[in-house]
């Protein structure tokens, strides 16, 4: 695991965390944007970076790595942690483990789902060399550049966010480094950590980007997993409000951390 740093080191920290099988430059397109007001530190997962050779072995010993370097780096004590996608997973483990200090941590569409480890197996299993494909050759596999023709048809602005997501998969600096366990390793080790119901740390505040594209039951698992999240509604799908909408996305940032 590797931590970039840029920004002035007299504001407050945040804290970045990519999604499932994403390389660390998925935050370029905001950094700029936020260090306006924050001093940043994008997360970059073992077997994923092209700086050091590793594998991903667990979303444990991940947890471990960030906590270390928190305590380290900055006193234990950081402004705040976004999590894309699985890095929302990452951001609510981190706070139930309470073994840092945040102020603020922000989901991003987190879906929060979890599995017994066989399921999680037969998921990873089928997952694993599909994104894998994707990652080394820079290409869909047919049945989803087929849904994807279809959608851009029917819905061109649609298409084009979902060109926008499935492009983060997609980074040629992940074709020669990214194996098929680090993914399954990524992906089922998701699944199986469980994160508890009802989560509350003193001095922290839990927002929650919500996708409503994604249904109903999300906001149920949010309820479920923290006690009263700042739930703010995007009427999207996931993660577009991060992957489309940059400068509102920052904005809305901002205004979790600096308004309340």
């Amino acid at each position: 695991m590797k931590f970039y740093e840029s920004g002035n080191k007299s504001n407050p920290v945040i804290l970045l965390i990519p999604g499932t099988c994403c390389h660390y430059s998925l935050f370029d397109k905001v950094l700029p944007l936020l260090k306006e007001k924050f001093y940043t530190v994008v997360v970059s997962f073992s077997g994923f970076d092209e700086n050091e050779k590793s594998e991903y072995l667990s979303m444990d010993d991940e947890t471990i790595k960030i906590e270390k370097y928190i305590k380290d780096n900055f006193n234990n004590h950081i402004s705040c942690i976004y999590g894309c996608s699985l890095g929302g997973s990452f951001a609510s483990y981190l706070l139930q483990r309470n073994n840092i200090k945040v102020d603020h941590i922000i989901l991003g569409s987190s879906d929060m789902d979890e599995a017994n480890i066989l399921l999680a197996s037969i998921k990873g299993k089928i997952l694993s060399p599909i994104m894998y494909k994707m990652i080394h050759t820079g290409k869909l596999p047919n049945f989803m550049q087929k849904k994807l023709d279809k959608i851009k048809i029917s819905d061109p602005t649609r298409y084009n966010q979902m060109v926008e997501f499935l492009n983060s998969f997609m980074v040629p600096s992940l074709k020669n480094i990214v194996t098929k366990k680090s993914i399954y390793n990524q992906y089922v080790s998701d699944l199986v950590t469980k994160i508890d119901k009802n989560i509350y740390q003193e001095n922290t505040t839990v927002h929650v980007f919500y996708a409503l594209g994604m249904g109903k039951k999300y906001r149920k698992r949010y309820l479920t997993h923290f006690k009263n999240p700042d739930i703010r509604e995007q009427n999207m799908n996931h993660e577009t409000f991060f992957f489309c909408y940059p400068k509102e996305w920052t904005k809305e940032v901002f205004d979790c951390v600096f308004n309340n």
